[in-house]
C-alpha cells in the first residue's frame, strides 16, 4: 500500500469510527499502555497531543501527570510545538499549559520552556502502521526530522494505534523513522 493509499484509508477508517468502538479502543490503550513497567524507569514523556479522530492522547497525558511513581519524582511530560518545517518539545504541568496552535492542535503555549527529547519515552503519531513496525505519518515529516537532529539511545519511540491502523505493508522511504514499539488496542471484532 502507499503512503497516499494508506492516508486516505486511514482517514475514512477512523472518521467511520463509532463513539462506542472508539471510547473502548481508546481506554484499552490506555490500559495496555500503563500497565508497562517503563513507568518506574523514565524521567520524561514526550506524547503528541491527539487531534480530531487520533488515539486520545489528553487522557494519557492526564494519567501520566497522575502516576504514582512509588516515591519518585512526577514525570516530566513535554509535547511539542510547530513552528515553520520544524518541531520542537516544550515541557507541560498541566492541561492548562496547552493552546490551540499549528491546524488548530493543541500545542504548549509560549510561556512554556523549550527541553530536547534526549531520553524518556516519546508517542509517535501516525496513520497507519505495518507488521515490521513502518509508520505512515501525516506527510510533514517532523518527527523524522526531530529525531534525526536529536534521536537518542536513550529516548524510546512508542506508538498507539486503532487495531485497523495496522496493515500488512506499507511503502517506506529511507528517512522514515519507525517505532520501537506499537501500543494498539485488542480487536473487538467478532467473526
Amino acid at each position: 500500500m502507499t503512503k497516499q493509499e494508506a492516508r486516505e484509508w486511514m482517514k475514512q477508517k477512523r472518521s467511520a469510527m463509532s463513539p462506542k468502538e472508539r471510547q473502548r479502543q481508546n481506554e484499552a490503550i490506555v490500559k495496555k499502555l500503563f500497565a508497562s513497567d517503563i513507568w518506574q524507569q523514565i524521567d520524561w514523556f514526550y506524547p503528541f497531543v491527539s487531534y480530531g479522530t487520533e488515539v486520545d492522547t489528553i487522557s494519557i497525558i492526564r494519567q501520566a501527570f497522575a502516576l504514582d511513581r512509588k516515591g519518585r519524582n512526577p514525570i516530566r511530560v513535554a509535547v511539542p510545538r510547530v513552528q515553520g518545517r520544524e518541531m520542537d518539545f516544550y515541557e507541560i504541568y498541566s492541561l492548562d499549559d496547552l493552546e490551540p496552535g499549528y491546524h488548530g492542535i493543541l500545542e504548549p503555549k509560549t510561556t512554556c520552556q523549550k527541553v530536547e527529547a534526549r531520553e524518556g519515552l516519546m508517542l509517535l503519531p501516525g496513520l497507519a502502521f505495518d507488521q515490521n513496525r513502518n509508520r505512515v505519518g501525516y506527510g510533514g515529516g517532523y518527527y523524522d526530522r526531530y529525531l534525526d537532529r536529536y534521536g537518542s539511545e536513550k529516548l524510546l519511540t512508542w506508538a498507539v494505534a486503532y487495531d485497523f491502523q495496522m496493515v500488512d505493508v506499507i511503502e517506506v522511504q529511507e528517512h522514515d523513522v519507525r517505532p520501537q514499539k506499537i501500543i494498539t488496542a485488542p480487536s473487538g471484532r467478532t467473526s
